[in-house]
Formats: structure tokens, C-alpha cells, sequence
């Protein structure tokens, strides 16, 4: 295996017990005050009261909510993450 296997595997066994997904949908998201643009990366909101394009983090979503501190980062993290799932982007 790759180090880039690994981790994938460590990281896909560490999402399975916290939030009961090993392959989460991810979004950009406001994880911390005061921002204009989402700085932040959280799995998609199953709660079907949340709006898709709503950054904002509430108690119904799961964890874990990573801080990367700007924008272009944060979609970045997200596409890179989003096209690792299972039928994600090539």
C-alpha cells in the first residue's frame, strides 16, 4: 500500500465511527465567526430542514467541522474529497 492508501484507509476508518459514514459527502461551510466567504469543510447535513447551500453549521450536523482558513482552500478540500467517494469525479 501507498502512503496516500493509508491514510485514506485511516481517515475512512475514523469517519465510520464518528459520524457512522466512511464516505461522507462534504461541503464548504462557516466554521468560524466573521468570515465573508465559508473558510471551513464539514460533511453534508442529512437533516432534511437544512438547506443545501447553507454554510452555516448547527447542532443537527455532523462533526467533524475542519477550519482551513480560506476560501479557495476550503473548495478545494472539498472537490479533492468529493471526487475521492466512491462514483465521485474523475
Amino acid at each position: 500500500m501507498t502512503r496516500l492508501d493509508d491514510a485514506r484507509t485511516a481517515a475512512r476508518e475514523y469517519l465510520k465511527l464518528m459520524i457512522g459514514d466512511a464516505w461522507p459527502e462534504w461541503r464548504t461551510c462557516y466554521s468560524t465567526d466573521g468570515t465573508e466567504m465559508p473558510s471551513g469543510i464539514a460533511p453534508v447535513c442529512p437533516d432534511e430542514g437544512h438547506e443545501e447551500d447553507d454554510g452555516t453549521v448547527y447542532n443537527c450536523c455532523p462533526e467533524p467541522v475542519l477550519e482551513v482558513e480560506t476560501y479557495p482552500l476550503a473548495e478545494y478540500l472539498v472537490a479533492l474529497l468529493n471526487s475521492d467517494r466512491p462514483g465521485g469525479a474523475e
